[in-house]
């Protein structure tokens, strides 16, 4: 597949949607990629995490995973295995967004500070 000027479609998107090493963008992107990784997948694993947690709680009740799930299905419905959804989707988005944005940002200021010469004795 072509792109708009014979270059390959990956090229093509490449080109599109790149940015600058170190640019505003880049760092803006990281952030962006630590609160996707970070919150989707935590806020993903809220039912099993909130069945788990009434395990520890009442055991005598929730005997198991699945009969934990059965019996919150059955008292709450399919919304009750989403509670806590969204405290978990942004307190997680949060730290991604510090992870992955300040790791990058960290890791040209330190590099920068190093030298190049000094990182060199280190690989």
């Amino acid at each position: 597949l072509d792109g708009p000027e014979g270059h390959g479609v990956s090229l093509f998107f490449a080109a599109e949607y790149s940015c600058e090493y170190g640019s505003l963008k880049f760092y803006a992107l990281c952030g962006v990629g630590g609160v996707l990784s970070c919150g989707l997948t935590h806020t993903a694993v809220v039912p099993l995490d909130l069945v788990k947690c009434r395990m520890q709680v009442d055991p005598q009740k929730y005997k198991s995973i699945f009969n934990g799930f059965s019996v919150t299905i059955k008292e709450d419905g399919v919304r009750g295995l989403a509670k806590g959804w969204a405290p978990t989707f942004i307190g997680y988005s949060m730290q991604g967004l510090c992870k992955f944005g300040f790791y990058e940002v960290f890791k040209i200021l330190y590099g920068n500070m190093l030298g190049e010469v000094s990182v060199q004795c280190f690989t």
